[in-house]
């Protein structure tokens, strides 16, 4: 009987990704073979040809997938396929979601009742994993991982003359790794490091990087513009999204280089082979060397993750190391690890400089360390700009200080920060639905905080230029701490206003004048004819904190009020409004 398994993830964040691999490692280790990698990157062609399935996915925005799972649920939902279209699987789902948002565990429900339809049967019960539950994200893993194994064991018992492989034991790397010691070293400059082996990814000219945000305001922000070669011009519209592709700074680079004593063939070319299932969205630098595969692919100043200390203790020669680095890697004290980890905010380098007897061998660095993933940005630009061939990007730098004193800088925020005009980027863009969904006739109130404003202003532009719409019918609600600090686009936003092309209501915070929810709630009965009477589409963007919940929140106080709903009915209005398409949140 075969033991072949697969295992495929939808990550937003990485903590399914991390999971998944947890898992994979888990099965390799009761002698099954697997298969890891994204739903998308997945053949699906292949799917009416496994036996066993495994799918961990998280849930993102208003119940969706994440961007790495959405083409394979869009197959999946072609109703031309069949009811025994998946007959013969056996699969379980684990998921991944948040209780406090209406839309909880939404994916995963999604697509487990959609191979139940397709003839699929399960192989274990499904999981939905809070991350506001008690028991934590890990808790329910591990409770599903053990009754998943065990339900494997039932159907595919372990031969007699195996037994499972100790925790100790090294697998074999996922990516064989050949460094050619003969050719002469190679120095690979940024711009051959800019082609790619996947075709997808553009280059674009830095004309702009400027600061938005007073000088003596904590926050940086930038206003980051873009100018495309000719033959790359594309159109794009509200919603849409551009991924720039980061990369490390040459001091952490030469740092790792000399953690794991590979100074010496840095620049030395290297060849993989068997890297079908590394998750590389962007491609791989076509002529890599040990130096531009850190540089370019390895992300080193990533919060390291728990399969990442359930490998690296492996290599440590001190035996107190050792225990300190398996102890992160356990399940059963998450605790440890977020103190020492995520509280701190500590990277995978200063990890490997920490616990100096750790001797990572070059062809491991693929399963310890994860791939640099591009960062999405909302586009802020309208048509105007799009026809120049201009995409403007509206960037909140990350940098701060942690709990243990140090300044925490986040990668893309280190690489933009960097730019120049004439600098060359990658990037790639992704079309989103937004404008699919407001029709000419309809008003648009957008809620955006902080750097939320990116799509509203790209919206802004765009219906502004569009003579067939009425842009006074545009709302807009956005907050931010101080007026003379950072008040994104004033002076385009106030000059729409003046020339009655949008309806502005601002919020700053530190001036005692609340937050966006405060500003909607003060104008309650307009809220109430826009949605009621207006038939308006709400459009919120921001941070993932507590801002959306306080938004929706205040939302059915205002339907409460002024409609004299109870609470039942005010929930229920809200929820008619997410399932019509007329309650968009897209928050980060």
């Amino acid at each position: 009987m075969s033991r072949s398994i697969t295992v495929l993830y939808g990550s937003e964040t990485g903590n399914s990704q991390d999971l998944a691999e947890s898992l994979s490692t888990s099965l390799q280790r009761h002698h099954y073979e697997v298969t890891l990698t994204t739903l998308d990157q997945f053949d699906i062609t292949q799917i009416i040809n496994i036996e066993k399935l495994i799918v961990i996915c998280s849930t993102t925005g208003q119940g969706e997938f994440p961007l790495n799972a959405r083409n394979f649920w869009k197959f999946m939902l072609k109703k031309k396929l069949p009811s025994n279209f998946l007959t013969g699987l056996q699969f379980t789902t684990f998921g991944l979601g948040d209780s406090s948002y209406p839309r909880f565990n939404w994916a995963i429900k999604k697509l487990h009742n959609r191979f139940l339809q397709l003839g699929a049967t399960e192989l274990s019960k499904r999981a939905e994993a809070d991350e506001q539950s008690s028991q934590g994200i890990d808790g329910f893993y591990v409770e599903f991982e053990k009754l998943l194994l065990a339900n494997l064991q039932k159907l595919m018992p372990l031969p007699s003359h195996l037994k499972p492989l100790d925790e100790n034991q090294l697998l074999p790397p996922k990516v064989k790794v050949c460094v050619d010691m003969k050719k002469p070293k190679r120095v690979v400059s940024y711009e051959q490091s800019l082609l790619r082996s996947d075709l997808d990814i553009k280059t674009a000219q830095v004309i702009c990087n400027k600061r938005i945000t007073s000088l003596d305001h904590f926050q940086d922000t930038r206003q980051l513009i873009l100018k495309l070669s000719e033959q790359d011009i594309q159109s794009y519209g509200p919603g849409d999204t551009l991924a720039l592709y980061p990369v490390n700074n040459n001091a952490h680079v030469n740092a790792l280089l000399q953690i794991l004593n590979l100074e010496d063939i840095a620049d030395r070319q290297v060849t993989l082979s068997d890297y079908s299932g590394l998750s590389h969205d962007g491609g791989l630098v076509q002529k890599l060397t040990v130096r531009s595969l850190i540089t370019n692919h390895l992300d080193i100043n990533s919060i390291p993750r728990r399969s990442f200390f359930s490998l690296l203790y492996k290599f440590a020669t001190d035996e107190r190391e050792r225990d300190k680095l398996r102890d992160f890697s356990k399940f059963t004290d998450p605790e440890e690890l977020y103190n020492y980890a995520n509280r701190p905010r500590r990277s995978i380098l200063e990890v490997l400089q920490e616990f100096d007897s750790v001797s990572v061998p070059l062809e491991y660095l693929f399963d310890l360390i994860p791939l640099i993933k591009p960062r999405l940005f909302s586009i802020s630009s309208g048509d105007v700009d799009r026809k120049r061939g201009e995409i403007e990007l509206t960037i909140g730098l990350v940098e701060y200080q942690t709990k243990i004193k140090r300044i925490r800088k986040g990668l893309c925020s280190t690489f933009v920060k960097s730019l120049n005009e004439g600098d060359q980027v990658l990037y790639k863009l992704s079309t989103g639905k937004l404008v699919q969904r407001i029709r000419e006739d309809v008003p648009v109130i957008m809620v955006s905080p902080g750097t939320g404003l990116a799509p509203m202003k790209n919206l802004i532009e765009s219906f502004v230029e569009n003579k067939g719409y009425d842009a006074s019918n545009l709302y807009l609600f956005f907050g931010n701490r101080y007026h003379n600090k950072d008040y994104y686009y004033r002076t385009e936003l106030e000059t729409y206003k003046q020339k009655n092309k949008l309806q502005l209501f601002t919020s700053f915070s530190r001036e005692a004048q609340g937050y966006v929810q405060d500003n909607l709630y003060a104008h309650s009965k307009l809220i109430a004819d826009l949605l009621t009477k207006q038939n308006s589409l709400i459009f919120i963007c921001g941070s993932s904190g507590s801002m959306p919940t306080q938004v929706r929140i205040t939302f059915e106080t205002i339907l409460k009020e002024e409609l004299k709903l109870d609470d039942l009915m005010a929930k229920k209005y809200m929820e008619e409004l997410e399932q019509s398409g007329r309650y968009i949140q897209e928050t980060w």
